[in-house]
């Protein structure tokens, strides 16, 4: 697939077959992601970890439903979670911006891949918020986490959309 194409290709998809994914799409979806741009090169002060328990994404699920006050998954029942964590960066947020970088990277792949994906922002503050949580996810004491993205196989066919504008752009 060429790279426009999986741009256009690639969708937040909100439903999820059953279906497990296999471990070398994972693999791929994890270079890709290791393949990212990092603010001054700090790799070695992320972390990323890949969530296929079902018990402990039914955990992250239910603290997310708690704090969205919804009675459906929004995790939309994907068999795989992909946290970002962080040390503490020598910049202010630069870490939201790195984990910008990973997640899209690993999206790009994901659909590439013919995975369908999704950001799951408040995946990260339930595991935060869940010191049992994160010790059983191992992401170190001096960590935090991030943000995340779910993949798996979309429950529909998803078409390319057609690249357009469709942000307000200046020019100046």
């Amino acid at each position: 697939m060429e790279l426009l194409n999986a741009i256009a290709s690639r969708r937040a998809i909100r439903s999820y077959k059953k279906t497990s994914v296999e471990d070398s799409k994972i693999e791929q979806i994890l270079k890709a992601g290791c393949s990212a741009p990092i603010g001054k090169s700090l790799y070695d002060h992320l972390r990323i970890t890949v969530v296929q328990n079902q018990e402990i994404l039914r955990s992250i699920s239910e603290g997310l439903k708690a704090n969205m006050h919804v009675d459906f998954d929004p995790m939309y029942n994907a068999p795989v979670l992909i946290l970002i964590s962080s040390k503490q960066m020598p910049f202010p947020n630069i870490e939201f911006a790195d984990a910008g970088c990973i997640m899209q990277n690993m999206m790009l792949e994901a659909t590439e891949q013919g995975l369908g994906s999704v950001v799951i922002w408040g995946s990260s503050m339930v595991v935060n918020a869940v010191p049992d949580l994160k010790k059983a996810l191992l992401i170190p004491d001096d960590y935090t986490a991030v943000s995340g993205i779910v993949v798996g196989y979309a429950e529909e066919a998803v078409e390319a959309k057609e690249l357009t504008l469709s942000i307000h752009v200046d020019r100046i």
